[in-house]
């Protein structure tokens, strides 16, 4: 209760403008500073909230309708440079930052999530995370979130791109053609191996090694694979036949990895199993450069010890080995595996709703690492006390 200028008691009870204005009786015991004051009592709570807001960076600049929605939920920017966030610009945007948005670019090490006293989520716009610290990011309290299973099957086709722009030697036809070199149809003019008939062999039978068999079934091949556990329905409804993994090599006439990049999968292909892969063999990798060998790899082409390879991925993802690009029997692509528009926004989106979600309290939908909740919230908690 306090008095107004007549000593008309006011109820601590607060009132909209509206009702304080149709008050007449009430009115005349106030002045206009009164009014307001009770204004702003009653909408104390909302302009806190304004102020209140997460902060959220972008390491890099997202589709219009993630930033729209990112602007409404959050204190939000992004990387404007147009170009990729390096380690330094990243590290000055960290003060401050509650909720990181990064892509498979950006390395968010130990180093960094320290130098960001505020980080309560890191959201990648990617399925796979080794980019990420997740253990320091775990000891900090900080969520970790991906996007799993949105880009199966825009892999999964370009996959399949690869390997027919490899067997009919597509890249090398279009570059004859647009040199001036065509001059007209010979019967021995860029000869190709047709797919029917031929076997497939998969490394790994998860969401994107069994959408490239799907695949399969339309050419009439063969399939096999080897994993670390059996799929029986994945071999009832492909027609899939398991093999012990020197087999794989022995057997595959297309060999695809579709497997995550650990420390028990780094460098697993190497010169043991290409030297029991056939000559007339294509690999189409779609799934991380880290897997192959990569100086055994192109040895092995230099040399047509296998007939070809379509890649996606490369051990330096900054860049393509140079050693690659002299090869004409090997097809290569800049990691588009999921440059569709309807993936890329798919991603981004589960992505930013990640975060806002973490941000507000909840746990993510998407999590790669578990973060207690009375830990995450104190912190949040702590955080807002700290702004308001």
């Amino acid at each position: 209760m306090w008095e107004g200028n007549e000593g008309v008691a006011i109820s601590a009870a607060p009132l909209t403008l509206p009702e304080l204005f149709c008050n007449k009786s009430l009115i005349k015991g106030l002045n206009a500073l009164e009014i307001f004051r009770n204004f702003f009592y009653r909408t104390k709570g909302k302009i806190m909230q304004l102020h209140d807001k997460p902060k959220i960076w972008a390491a890099f600049a997202p589709f219009e309708p993630i930033r729209n929605y990112l602007d409404e939920n959050a204190d939000f920017d992004f990387n404007r440079s147009g170009d990729l966030a390096d380690r330094q610009m990243i590290k000055d945007h960290l003060p401050g930052v509650q909720g990181l948005f990064v892509t498979l670019r950006d390395k968010i090490d130990a180093a960094l999530i320290t130098a960001a006293p505020d980080l309560k989520a890191i959201a990648t716009m990617s399925v796979g995370f080794d980019h990420i610290d997740v253990e320091a990011a775990t000891q900090r309290g900080i969520w970790v979130s991906n996007t799993p299973d949105v880009l199966t099957d825009a892999t999964a086709d370009l996959a399949w791109a690869l390997l027919l722009a490899t067997l009919r030697r597509i890249p090398e036809g279009d570059r004859l053609v647009r040199s001036g070199g065509y001059s007209g149809w010979r019967p021995d003019l860029l000869l190709g191996t047709e797919l029917s008939g031929k076997t497939l062999g998969i490394w790994g039978a998860g969401r994107i090694g069994q959408a490239i068999a799907r695949r399969a079934l339309g050419f009439d091949l063969r399939i096999i694979y080897h994993s670390r556990v059996r799929k029986p329905e994945f071999e009832r409804q492909m027609r899939a036949r398991w093999v012990e993994w020197p087999e794989l090599f022995r057997q595959s006439d297309f060999l695809f990895p579709a497997v995550s990049l650990n420390e028990e999968t780094r460098d697993k292909i190497g010169p043991a199993e290409f030297h029991l892969m056939r000559r007339s063999a294509i690999l189409v990798n779609i799934a991380r450069g880290g897997l192959i060998q990569e100086e055994e790899l192109i040895r092995i082409l230099r040399l047509k010890l296998i007939a070809g390879a379509g890649l996606d991925v490369y051990v330096d993802t900054t860049g393509i080995h140079k050693k690659l690009g002299d090869l004409n029997h090997v097809v290569l692509t800049p990691h588009i595996g999921s440059a569709t528009v309807e993936t890329r926004e798919k991603m981004a989106f589960m992505a930013a709703e990640d975060l806002i979600s973490i941000l507000k309290g909840q746990p993510p939908k998407y999590p790669v690492n578990e973060i207690q909740n009375s830990q995450w919230e104190t912190d949040l908690e702590r955080h807002r006390v700290r702004t308001a």
